[in-house]
């Protein structure tokens, strides 16, 4: 991968790291309704102050983004150290398992805010143990601060992670009121956790107001006030109806994605959660060990609560008519998925579970299905598009499914009996087996992640790769006629997709590049950059120099007005060779506009608000099967499709 394609979710990222070192992209930022926090934009500043080739910025950017998820499977190990699982192969498999997670894989080969809103949880994790192994009072105080500090961070890398830090809370909640214990300092924890989250929002206004160039941040999508602002309308008409599909897809795919151990892991969360309070009650001591008892209630509860998070945000969404995997949508709950896997394969280790257990979870299972197929399934059916990065936990069980079909019947029911296989595999195995039983299990999950990972690897990241060259070969071509140095005339982005002219931003950084969508607010002594079927008989005809400078396969570049014409002659062109070329490369004047339609073309009107910010108005092409990751509430990209 070398160039970005995920719009607006990466360039947008990558627009933030600029603007902490000094550039500014609010000339074309202001057509991106869309805010995805900063703190992922902060972590890749210094690449692209260090590094001036985009290209390479990219690159440098997945370097780091493994580097931070390297992290993963580390406190996974010591995780799984530390609640005395056992043989340290033990422990190297849960490493494994959850550091091989295959969305993980995925999701971190983009320069979108994912990594650090994957790392961040773990993070926690480690400094809440960390924490109560201080000895020290002042340094179990500062440790606490700490943890309390990147929670409140956590909210700069993604609103979902809101979610994390509820499920932590609560977690510390249960620990004090079943074992009379803290892990941490709650006071230290809740001052530094409401200053770090004010510092945040305060943060994040400034950005919003300029670079995103919004007074108002009602106005953006995919911030907690614009959540609550919408949420009442949401709820209108067949709100409650679309709220229960959402929630039973949720569930749907999470129970699917984890290969029915989700389930399990309910089973003991309510397991562990009754013999605690059965043991309280009656003033026994517990059954067990506080610091697994406090990881599974995060664990668990950090799923359900982000579950609710994602339905609370998707089930008012436009596009659950138009793609199967609006309701679905995973990517939010795939950040913690491997917390409830770490929790299931720790107590499979240490605590030996029952086959009622497994029963009991393949009964949650069949509620599940039978749930989800009556509720969601037929809207999901009805719908003629899909994304394959929100839902990607799904296709490794489609065995024998091509990557480009959509979602049917077969497909979904396939998942559903994929897990009931390895349900039944582990009753027998508990059932049967008592000497090798660890050995077998930990085979079969590490089989299951390694096949996942080869999935992702030779099926799904190529695609992504020969997609993104797909959508930026047109731009990049053109963008090498782009004078990137300081001085050169701005970039004016005439009605091009918004994937365009953010790329135009990303590979020249040293000129303006601005979006207008009327053709008489085109500025002079500019570059105009149109696409080909664009009618721009209104400048050609004009008196002001209007010269074509170049083209690519969908778009064109013109030098509008005598100062953007003065410094092409003043470029390494010879005048001579200049004039020669002028009758070849101005096209003949048209007085009527090129129109194109295509049967399944889509036109979104321009939006309407009390700021002055920029209306967007694109033309897509409503595709099939795409692997552009998605974002929570992204109805508007011009997404590629593969063929």
């Amino acid at each position: 991968m070398t160039y970005p394609a995920t719009d607006p979710n990466e360039l947008s990222v990558i627009a933030t790291a600029d603007y902490f070192i000094g550039r500014n992209w609010s000339g074309v930022m202001v057509s991106v309704d869309y805010y995805y926090g900063f703190l992922q934009g902060l972590l890749y500043a210094p690449i692209m102050l260090i590094i001036y080739s985009p290209e390479l910025q990219y690159s440098a950017i997945l370097v780091l983004n493994s580097f931070f998820i390297s992290f993963v499977p580390v406190i996974a190990y010591y995780l799984a150290y530390r609640f005395r699982t056992g043989k340290i192969w033990k422990c190297l498999v849960i490493a494994f398992v959850a550091g091989g997670y295959c969305c993980y894989f995925a999701h971190t080969k983009s320069a979108w805010s994912e990594t650090i809103s994957i790392v961040i949880p773990w993070v926690l994790v480690w400094l809440v143990f960390r924490t109560n192994d201080s000895k020290s009072k002042y340094g179990r105080f500062f440790l606490s601060l700490l943890v309390g500090t990147v929670t409140g961070l956590s909210f700069a890398a993604h609103t979902r992670l809101i979610a994390v830090a509820l499920a932590l809370t609560f977690a510390f909640v249960l620990e004090r009121i079943f074992f009379g214990k803290k892990m941490i300092n709650f006071i230290g924890y809740f001052i530094a956790l409401a200053a770090s989250a004010l510092l945040v929002i305060y943060v994040s206004k400034i950005i919003q107001k300029n670079l995103w160039c919004a007074e108002n941040s009602l106005l953006l999508e995919n911030t907690l006030a614009s959540f609550v602002d919408d949420f009442p309308g949401h709820m209108e008409n067949d709100g409650i109806s679309r709220l229960v599909e959402t929630f039973s897809s949720q569930l749907y795919y999470f129970a699917a994605s984890t290969w029915g151990l989700g389930a399990i892991s309910f089973c003991l969360f309510a397991a562990v959660l009754s013999a605690c309070i059965k043991h309280k009650v009656k003033k026994e001591s517990q059954t067990y060990e506080m610091e697994i008892s406090t990881f599974g209630f995060f664990s668990v509860l950090s799923v359900m609560l982000t579950i609710i998070f994602s339905t609370l945000y998707r089930f008012g969404n436009t596009n659950h008519l138009i793609y199967q995997d609006s309701m679905m949508f995973g990517r939010f709950i795939d950040g913690v998925v491997p917390f409830a896997l770490i929790f299931v394969l720790v107590m499979l280790f240490t605590h030996s579970i029952s086959a009622n257990k497994i029963l009991g979870a393949s009964a949650i299972l069949g509620v599940i299905y039978v749930v989800f197929i009556g509720t969601a399934v037929p809207v999901i059916l009805e719908c003629d598009s899909t994304r394959i990065a929100p839902v990607l936990g799904l296709y490794p069980l489609r065995v024998g499914a091509a990557n480009t079909e959509l979602l049917n019947f077969d497909s979904l029911f396939l998942t559903m009996s994929m897990t009931f296989c390895i349900m039944g595999i582990l009753l027998v195995i508990i059932s049967c087996t008592k000497k090798n039983r660890s050995i077998i299990i930990s085979g079969i999950m590490t089989l299951v992640t390694a096949y996942s990972l080869i999935y992702i690897s030779v099926a799904y990241l190529p695609l992504c790769r020969e997609e993104s060259q797909r959508l930026n070969e047109s731009v990049v071509k053109l963008s090498e006629s782009v004078y990137n140095q300081a001085g050169a005339p701005a970039v004016t982005a005439f009605n091009i997709s918004r994937h365009d002219a953010l790329m135009l931003q990303f590979l020249n950084r040293n000129v303006t590049v601005k979006v207008t969508y009327d053709i008489e607010s085109v500025p002079e002594n500019s570059f105009l950059v149109v696409r080909n079927d664009e009618d721009v008989s209104a400048l050609e005809n004009s008196r002001t120099p209007f010269l074509l400078i170049a083209d690519s396969s969908t778009l064109k570049m013109y030098a509008y007005g005598e100062r953007a014409s003065a410094y092409i002659r003043s470029q390494d062109i010879g005048k001579e060779e200049l004039e020669a070329e002028q009758e070849t490369l101005i096209p003949e004047k048209t007085t009527t506009p090129t129109q194109t339609t295509t049967p399944e073309s889509t036109t979104a009107p321009p939006t309407t608000s009390t700021t002055e910010r920029t209306p967007i108005v694109s033309t897509y092409t409503l595709p099939s099967v795409v692997t552009t990751p998605a974002d929570s509430m992204d109805d508007d990209d011009n997404w590629a499709v593969i063929e």
